[in-house]
């Protein structure tokens, strides 16, 4: 299997298609293809960054998302979001790259922009993400991580810079799509991929290699949708789910109930444990840090609990 060099192709794909016409060809595609299947498309950004693991590939951690937020710019009108090009210009000034640069050279930049990502954002410049900090408190129960956070005071905002800084360099974050977006629709993913396999099989394919190239300790999804892909994945292309727990439901900690599942994956002949944590996204969640702590605590007992049963067999 030729994962990392897999993941390394797409990079360069990437980059090329930058240089070359100034824009990510494969969002463009992407976001074609769904708007087949829908009246409220959604636009991947083709002239933003694509977000790729270029670190801790293997890291015992990995958490799962399903591309990054970012402001792509108000889309008033479809053929003028279609035509934007990248800025090459301000990307030479960003990455200190001089204009005669290589796409090597670009890529060795792109690499040491997130490496360096979490301590320049949140160190230097004293940021603040309450999605990136969420995360932590929700790992914060997981043992043996390989991720250092402070279990002390949660609003303390010398916590929340290092644990922030922390969850971002210690384990493995990975995007379904790489590509930039105001906002995605989850119903509208299904029914594309339901209807078009094709579109989102790659991305799906692509996601679990990059999981699969080394064992992993815990291996968490932050959206429901992953569930309802696997599942169609293993209906209608592979079967890949050896087994699939009942979803657990825990009461007392918001208002309404919050939700996890287990689910073990064969993907080309590993086995990957892995936990969705259906609630994460929930928007009663993300500025209540000890209950997200609380949540994550729960998730932690119940995936264990089906870890040690699998093993037992």
């Amino acid at each position: 299997m030729q994962t990392k060099s897999n993941l390394m192709n797409w990079l360069v794909e990437d980059f090329e298609d930058l240089f070359k016409t100034g824009r990510l060809n494969r969002a463009v595609a992407l976001s074609k293809a769904l708007k087949k299947h829908s009246i409220s498309p959604v636009y991947f950004s083709h002239t933003l960054l694509p977000h790729y693991p270029v670190r801790n590939l293997s890291a015992s951690t990995v958490f799962i998302h399903l591309n990054p937020g970012a402001g792509v710019g108000k889309i008033v009108d479809e053929g003028l979001f279609f035509n934007q090009t990248w800025n090459y210009e301000k990307f030479l000034i960003d990455f200190n790259l001089k204009p005669e640069a290589s796409i090597h050279e670009a890529i060795g930049a792109y690499k040491d922009y997130w490496r360096n990502y979490a301590t320049n954002r949140f160190i230097k410049n004293s940021e603040k993400d309450n999605f990136d900090y969420k995360q932590a408190c929700f790992l914060l129960h997981w043992k043996d991580s390989g991720i250092h956070l402070n279990w002390s005071n949660l609003k303390d905002p010398e916590v929340q810079k290092q644990n922030t800084v922390n969850v971002l360099d210690q384990k493995l974050q990975l995007e379904l799509i790489p590509y930039c977006s105001n906002a995605l629709d989850t119903n509208l993913l299904i029914n594309s991929f339901e209807k078009e396999p094709e579109i989102l099989k790659p991305y799906i394919e692509y996601l679990l290699d990059v999981i699969a190239m080394h064992p992993r300790k815990y291996i968490l999804f932050g959206s429901r949708v992953f569930q309802r892909l696997f599942r169609l994945y293993h209906k209608n292309i592979n079967p890949i789910i050896e087994f699939e727990a009942p979803e657990a439901k825990f009461k007392g900690i918001t208002f309404k109930s919050l939700s996890f599942s287990y689910i073990r994956l064969n993907w080309r002949d590993k086995i990957l444990e892995t936990g969705l944590a259906h609630s994460f996204p929930r928007r009663d969640l993300p500025n209540a840090f000890e209950k997200m702590a609380k949540y994550g605590e729960v998730c932690f007992y119940e995936f264990c609990n089906h870890v040690l049963k699998n093993r037992s067999y």
